[in-house]
């Protein structure tokens, strides 16, 4: 009954997070955006440091209220290879005056963790919702320009547990206002995007080279939505091609010249390599990406992409990919 229970509250805390990044009816305090590097370990007696990395946004709501969204990339530990998203809200302070804050957040981990197999070969991927419990001491006095000190402990719900500690750089992002043209140009709602990349798969340590077209249409301030033709790559165990339609949460800064997103959505693929004696299948799985913009006139721009493909058929995979992007 306490783990069901728990289980529900879980959930429940994770729905409340979500609905604080879509929903912009605070005013805005300004944005931050952290690269940090440092040593993760688990919490059991035989694990050891290993090199962790995050990237991390930071919306502030308030002078003492912040939400946050960090991709967490928690290390090669022995038998497990986690990383995933979390969702945090923070409270803050300033005690010492305006060039150093003090931070404690707290929120869901939404977690992949690639682990050697059961059966004694190949791997599987476990699929999970944590908790992320952290601190930060953040340096403003070379604003746009920000350090950052911060520990981590993540509370895995698949038995493993870290500690980590790193340190970032960040930059205060410019006040984003209402929606306005870039130089020369209006607004405008439609994109199509031109991608080439690579694709990493998470259990076999395999990469290809992957492409994409997608078309994206603005509905309203800070949603986007995306219907997109993926190409992960072709060279075994890679395989697989689809249909992919997300719904994202996107800020924009600089008079609309960058952009940032996250967006979630569906992956209606064909894996070439994915069924039952490495034959064809068809599934529909999960998928969450990031993405960044910039704009260099109201027509023409790059765009980044990062897309998380989750499976229930350990068949997860890294897709990084940049392009040309047409604004119309």
């Amino acid at each position: 009954m306490y783990a069901a229970g728990w289980q529900r509250a879980k959930t429940r805390l994770a729905a409340f997070f979500l609905l604080t990044l879509f929903v912009p009816a605070f005013p805005v305090a300004g944005q931050e955006i952290f690269v940090n590097g440092g040593v993760a370990a688990g919490t059991e007696k035989d694990t050891s440091g290993k090199f962790h990395w995050s990237v991390s946004y930071f919306q502030h709501l308030t002078d003492h209220a912040t939400v946050s969204v960090s991709v967490i990339n928690e290390g090669h530990q022995p038998d497990h290879h986690r990383d995933g998203i979390a969702f945090q809200i923070w409270g803050r302070g300033a005690p010492f005056g305006p060039n150093v804050s003090f931070a404690g957040g707290v929120g869901p981990y939404f977690f992949s963790d690639t682990r050697d197999g059961t059966s004694g070969g190949g791997c599987e991927i476990q699929h999970g919702l944590g908790a992320i419990f952290s601190g930060a001491i953040t340096w403003y006095a070379l604003s746009p320009l920000l350090l950052q000190a911060r520990g981590n402990y993540i509370n895995g719900s698949n038995g493993f547990d870290t500690f980590s500690a790193s340190v970032g750089i960040g930059y205060l992002l410019g006040d984003e206002g209402e929606r306005s043209p870039p130089p020369g140009g209006q607004p405008r709602r439609n994109e199509l995007d031109l991608f080439l990349g690579g694709t990493a798969s998470n259990c076999e340590h395999s990469s290809a080279v992957s492409w994409g077209v997608e078309y994206r249409r603005n509905l309203f301030p800070y949603f986007d939505w995306t219907v997109a033709w993926l190409h992960e790559g072709h060279k075994y165990p890679i395989g697989r091609y689809g249909v992919m339609s997300e719904v994202w949460a996107v800020r924009t800064f600089y008079g609309d010249r960058l952009g940032l997103g996250i967006g979630a959505g569906a992956y209606l693929a064909r894996d070439r390599y994915g069924g039952d004696g490495e034959s064809t299948t068809d599934k529909t799985n999960g998928v969450v990406s990031l993405t960044a913009a910039w704009r260099f006139t109201s027509r023409l721009g790059f765009r980044a992409v990062f897309h998380r493909v989750i499976t229930d058929y350990d068949r997860d995979a890294d897709v990084f990919m940049g392009g040309l992007a047409i604004s119309f």
